[in-house]
């Protein structure tokens, strides 16, 4: 089985002892392919070095995420805008972008200035988005239902919505991002995993974040990607190796990068 974790932060200090090793335990299992979504400029050189090292296994995406929206985002954009516009052969979307509003609500305006800029880049550069989105939901979907005629395309990483918003993302061709949170007891994602449109449901593990069930609590990494789609499987009433293929050409359509 041939997985894909399509939102993983393994550039980040916190695997700055074993990446290597990290990265050949996802190979181990089947984890093939690596997104990464970008946090800020200070992260830039580390995820596209990670990507230069593995140019097999790692697929960058360049953002600004909304929680790194501080009053200088529009001169930290123009400076990713020029990073994109170099690398753009290889860079797979725009992301992680969109709305916070669990640690400081009151960084609303500039977070949607910043994330309308970037789904601005991304449509010209005719990118999928990558979407975060935490205590945010009825102004997240405000903003993106603005380019239901513009052929937006993205993602909603870390889903962690009811059914209701699952559905009316997935009736606009969004995707839905199902990690470690689908395996918490209490998470609220697993008790709709079976009305989901199996065709816009991609894997992923926010790495080191969220680690799935057995490991909450610990540091998250990709070779956790099929211990997430265990409860996939279940859910669907599906072999594994089916929640593999499917997951992972859905993920192939998305972004475009293999």
């Amino acid at each position: 089985m041939n997985w894909i974790d399509t939102h993983t932060h393994i550039y980040l200090p916190e695997f700055e002892q074993d990446r290597n090793e990290v990265i050949e335990r996802a190979k181990e299992v089947g984890v093939e392919h690596l997104l990464l979504p970008n946090v800020d400029l200070s992260t830039v050189d580390d995820l596209l070095a990670l990507c230069d090292q593995n140019p097999q296994t790692c697929f960058p995406m360049i953002g600004l995420h909304p929680c790194s929206v501080k009053e200088d985002f529009r001169e930290v954009l123009e400076k990713l805008k020029v990073i994109i516009e170099t690398e753009r052969t290889r860079i797979i979307a725009i992301g992680e972008i969109g709305v916070d509003l669990y640690w400081d609500a009151s960084t609303l305006k500039i977070q949607e200035e910043a994330f309308r800029q970037q789904i601005e880049w991304a449509l010209t550069y005719e990118l999928p988005i990558a979407v975060h989105i935490r205590n945010a939901f009825e102004d997240t979907l405000r903003i993106v239902q603005d380019y239901d005629d513009r052929g937006l395309r993205g993602v909603f990483h870390c889903f962690t919505g009811n059914a209701e918003q699952a559905k009316w993302l997935q009736s606009r061709g969004y995707y839905l991002g199902i990690g470690g949170v689908a395996t918490f007891k209490n998470g609220g994602v697993r008790e709709i995993l079976h009305l989901l449109d199996q065709s816009l449901v991609i894997l992923e593990t926010d790495a080191p974040y969220l680690a799935p069930t057995p490991f909450r609590g610990k540091r998250n990494e990709p070779m956790h990607i099929p211990r997430i789609a265990e409860t996939l499987a279940e859910a669907w009433n599906a072999p594994l190796n089916q929640v593999a293929e499917i997951t992972s050409n859905n993920a192939k359509r998305l972004f475009n990068h293999a």
